[in-house]
């Protein structure tokens, strides 16, 4: 039951933070929901919401979901991203709602993410967080400081 909950309580934070209205927040697996999503796209109001949401840059922002700055200032709120940046939001979406989770603050969870950690071998975690093995290891990493487990 703990982890329907969970899985629920990420769900409307995507929905949320991505100002999504079509995301089902009925029971089910998750991942098939945002599968749905990506096959109709993340619009550029999507970049916008999860800025306001995330306290990241545009410019950072742009990085991580590896978009330049300038194409992403051109697009038209309703512009539909590609399938490789909306996945890479999607995720960056849930890492961020499993990180507030465990530091029960955003402030703290983005200070976190700015700090070298000797368990990402001295690497800033927001450094990690470009690609989809760097979000793993950021999210393992999470895991474990959830869970009491340090390496």
């Amino acid at each position: 039951m703990v982890e329907t909950i969970n899985h629920k309580k990420e769900r409307e934070t995507v929905a949320k933070w991505l100002d999504l209205k079509s995301l089902s927040l009925n029971k089910g697996n998750a991942s098939f929901a945002y599968l749905k999503v990506l096959k109709e796209g993340l619009h550029r109001n999507s970049v916008n919401s999860f800025i306001k949401h995330s306290s990241l840059t545009l410019k950072q922002v742009a990085k991580l979901i590896h978009v330049s700055e300038r194409t992403l200032q051109r697009y038209s709120p309703e512009k539909t991203m590609d399938i490789n940046s909306s996945e890479r939001l999607i995720e960056l979406t849930r890492l961020f709602h499993k990180g507030i989770d465990v530091f029960n603050e955003k402030e703290k969870f983005i200070a976190w993410l700015d700090r070298p950690n000797k368990s990402l071998a001295n690497s800033k975690p927001i450094g990690l967080i470009e690609t989809s093995m760097g979000i793993d290891l950021v999210m393992d990493e999470l895991l474990r400081i959830e869970h009491g487990v340090f390496s």
